[in-house]
C-alpha cells in the first residue's frame, strides 16, 4: 500500500451488548442479540480516533472521537461524516470515496488499523493466560480460546470483573441458549469458579 494518504489508527473500545446477570442486576440480551455482535468491531458513537493526515501538502495529526450522533469530522469536509455502524473497512473506503469524489485529493489511499487489545482468563481453565482481542468474540469463545475447563470447573459460576464491576454469569446455561452469549471487552477478566464437589 503506498506511503501517501490517510492512515487511520482506530483505538477503540469493544462493546458490550448486554449482561445475564449483574450486580446491578440489568435485563438480559434479547433473542440473537449477542451473537448478531461477533464478528467484525463496527465503530460505534464515543470510540476515540487517532488520525494521521499523509502525502499531503501540509500533513497533519489530529485525535477525534466519534459524536453521539455517531458522526466524525474531518479536514476541508463541511458535512459531518457517518461512522458508527462501520467496519473499520467500511470506514476506510468511505473516506476515500468522499475525498476522491469531492475533488480534494487524487489517487488518495485510506487505511485504517485497529489496536488489538487484551483480556485475561484466569481460574478452571486450561490455559490461564492473557489473549489479545483483535476482534470480536464472545464469553464462550473465550473459553474455548483458553482451551476450555479443567475437571474441576464449575461451569455455572462464571465472572467477568469489567471496570471495576463483577458479573456472574452461567456458562452451562448459555452452552443451551447461545442467544444469551455476550461480547468481551478489553481489560476484562473472566474467571471460572472452581467446583468443591
Amino acid at each position: 500500500m503506498k506511503k501517501t494518504g490517510i492512515i487511520f489508527t482506530v483505538l477503540l473500545p469493544f462493546v458490550l451488548a448486554g449482561c445475564l446477570s449483574l450486580e446491578r442486576a440489568p435485563s438480559a440480551p434479547e433473542s440473537g442479540e449477542g451473537v448478531s455482535l461477533v464478528g467484525l468491531y463496527r465503530l460505534r458513537e464515543l470510540d476515540p480516533l487517532q488520525i494521521s493526515l499523509l502525502g499531503i501538502p501540509q500533513e497533519k495529526e489530529m485525535q477525534a472521537v466519534i459524536d453521539e450522533r455517531g458522526n466524525i469530522t474531518l479536514p476541508y469536509i463541511e458535512e459531518p461524516v457517518p461512522a458508527a455502524g462501520l467496519t473499520t473497512s467500511e470506514l476506510e473506503r468511505e473516506i476515500q470515496r468522499i475525498y476522491t469524489e469531492g475533488k480534494i485529493y487524487r489517487g488518495i489511499t485510506v487505511n485504517v488499523q485497529a489496536h488489538a487489545k487484551i483480556y485475561y482468563m484466569e481460574g478452571e481453565v486450561r490455559n490461564p493466560t492473557e489473549y489479545m482481542l483483535n476482534r470480536r468474540i464472545t464469553l464462550l469463545q473465550a473459553i474455548a480460546a483458553a482451551s476450555g475447563y479443567t475437571e474441576y470447573a464449575n461451569k455455572g459460576k462464571v465472572s467477568i470483573t469489567r471496570n471495576g464491576q463483577v458479573m456472574w454469569f452461567n456458562a452451562k446455561h448459555i452452552e443451551k441458549h447461545p442467544e444469551l452469549d455476550i461480547p468481551v471487552e478489553a481489560g476484562d477478566r473472566i474467571k471460572v469458579s472452581r467446583s468443591w464437589y
